[in-house]
């Protein structure tokens, strides 16, 4: 039996359906019990329980946001309610080395309710594109999905959502490696079959060939994947009509590495 046979405890701030709950390792002893809701891509950690996640814990999460990008999502409710207290959640904000990231918040302080977006923003596997890649995804495509609410972005007027203001993102090979090395040992990624060089082969698979050869750098290659993306317009993990999905690319890419290697 797997965690997630556990039975659900808690309701879905958003939605108020059952969620999932899923017992992970803890820094140095113990477990740290989460509640994710997939249909609204959101985790709830009970105080500070983000902060305690073990490297693999992390890991583990990434793999279970990787095996349900393709589930619809619906909108964030006007009011998310604690689902300890029932109090109405409130919005909040911190920082990481990748960024400003965002979360719901119990404001008695029973816990918070973080989107999927949001949590890989936090941990560093996500970061914002800059000016110079903005403009070279723009001169490939025109419209991209948002990877927080999934509304569309229009490139040609727009370097953030007009509706969730979530910035224009991707999960790029620099940013991964990094990641990787932050929230895994050199031991886990050998258990794991996981290396900073596997994780740049896997990206370099959404490349087109002519691009493979011209990405000489971190940063060119990170400008050839979001060119190399456009090739995946029709996915249905990348938005379909809707537009690419910048971070779903990265997720599925990466997913599908973990997958083959455990």
């Amino acid at each position: 039996m797997s965690n997630l046979d556990t039975p659900a405890t808690v309701p879905c701030p958003n939605c108020r359906q059952p969620m999932q709950t899923q017992a992970l390792e803890q820094n140095y002893h113990g477990t740290v019990q989460v509640d994710l809701c997939f249909s609204c891509a959101g985790i709830w950690f009970d105080r500070q329980g983000s902060m305690q996640l073990a490297p693999g814990a992390v890991i583990e999460l990434f793999k279970e946001i990787h095996a349900h990008l393709d589930g619809a999502r619906p909108p964030v409710a006007n009011r998310l309610d604690c689902p300890r207290c029932g109090d109405a959640l409130a919005p909040g904000f911190d920082l990481s080395k990748s960024g400003k990231f965002s979360y719901f918040r119990c404001l008695r302080g029973d816990g918070r309710f973080t989107p999927f977006f949001q949590f890989l923003r936090e941990k560093q596997f996500v970061r914002s594109l800059t000016a110079v890649e903005i403009q070279r995804v723009r001169s490939q495509v025109r419209q991209i999905r948002c990877s927080e609410c999934g509304a569309p972005i229009d490139l040609e007027t727009m370097n953030q959502c007009q509706y969730c203001h979530a910035p224009v993102s991707f999960l790029d090979p620099e940013a991964m490696e990094k990641a990787l090395h932050l929230w895994n040992d050199a031991a886990d990624r050998r258990r794991n079959g996981l290396t900073p060089e596997g994780v740049q082969n896997a990206l370099k698979q959404l490349q087109l060939p002519h691009e493979q050869q011209a990405a000489s750098s971190s940063g060119a290659e990170s400008a050839h994947l979001l060119a190399g993306a456009t090739a995946l317009a029709g996915s249905s993990v990348c938005g379909g009509g809707l537009g690419l999905d910048l971070v779903a690319i990265g997720i599925n890419a990466i997913g599908r590495l973990l997958k083959d290697r455990l």
